[in-house]
């Protein structure tokens, strides 16, 4: 009776565990998305333009809500010939689930940074109209 008494403990006990184990989480959870944008570094995407010269952007989030973009395009190898365009921006989450990023310019110009997926090594979606990945410098 003794040993019938002290399975069923460990049975009741292993099921109350179990029951206690069980978490919802999500697909590949960022716990502070802001973190990841802001965190004293820059955003950045190398590509070829339309007219085949390279070219870069760079992202740079602050946590008071302000940013910079800055386009640099490279004509030759020459020191000197590129040309660098700085914009100014304020930016704020579109929800709650962190996936979209609203841009205002200073010039009046918004853009929408759609499908945002963040981490430490990547950030990727739908910028205007463009598809980029950007890297962390």
């Amino acid at each position: 009776m003794k040993t019938k008494s002290i399975l069923s403990l460990i049975i009741l006990f292993t099921i109350l565990c179990g029951f206690n184990s069980c978490v919802d989480k999500p697909f590949n959870p960022i716990d502070d998305p802001e973190y990841y944008l802001c965190n004293n570094r820059g955003w950045i995407d190398e590509y070829i333009d339309a007219n085949g010269f390279p070219c870069s952007q760079r992202l740079i989030f602050y946590s008071d809500g302000r940013g910079t973009e800055i386009f640099t395009r490279y004509y030759s190898n020459y020191p000197d010939d590129y040309t660098v365009d700085t914009y100014d921006f304020y930016w704020d989450w579109e929800d709650y689930s962190y996936q979209s990023i609203s841009m205002e310019y200073t010039n009046g110009d918004y853009l929408l940074f759609d499908q945002l997926r963040i981490s430490e090594y990547w950030l990727s979606g739908i910028l205007g109209d463009d598809e980029v990945t950007f890297e962390p410098y």
